[in-house]
């Protein structure tokens, strides 16, 4: 029917495509948090996201919160992970990885419609991602 979302089952996506949907929530949650924080230029929203998205920052996100995650969640990163062929000239293959397992395990819970969960995790991970650029290390 036209207009009706259709339900597939989670599951059924693969880690890749859980890592795209991740990608753009993870963007999308950054950029209204600092919109949140204070009343800045676009430009200076940007320079201070990139680094909160970079996949350098992300790895070591997901490193941290390793003990956070759920069995679950860890096997959906370690599917992330794998399913990794590519990197980017800014990081490492490990780095980039990493980072893709980052945003499969927030696609999964976004389409598990588990919100809360998703929410929590990327709430922690923005304080954690904030604390990596602030020092300027992502390691």
């Amino acid at each position: 029917m036209e207009g009706e979302r259709l339900k597939m089952d989670v599951d059924s996506y693969s880690p890749l495509a859980w890592a795209y949907l991740g990608d753009a929530l993870w963007e999308v949650y950054i950029r209204e948090q600092l919109m949140q924080e204070t009343l800045r230029k676009a430009g200076d929203y940007h320079n201070i996201a990139v680094p909160l998205v970079a996949a350098k920052t992300q790895a070591t996100i997901v490193t941290s919160l390793w003990e956070k995650l759920t069995a679950k969640e860890q096997d959906i990163f370690r599917r992330g992970r794998n399913s990794c062929n590519n990197f980017r000239k800014t990081s490492t293959h490990q780095e980039y990885a990493y980072s893709t397992g980052f945003e499969a395990i927030l696609g999964y819970l976004y389409l598990a419609d588990e919100k809360n969960r998703l929410n929590y995790l990327m709430e922690i991970s923005f304080l954690k991602g904030k604390e990596v650029a602030e020092n300027g290390r992502s390691s």
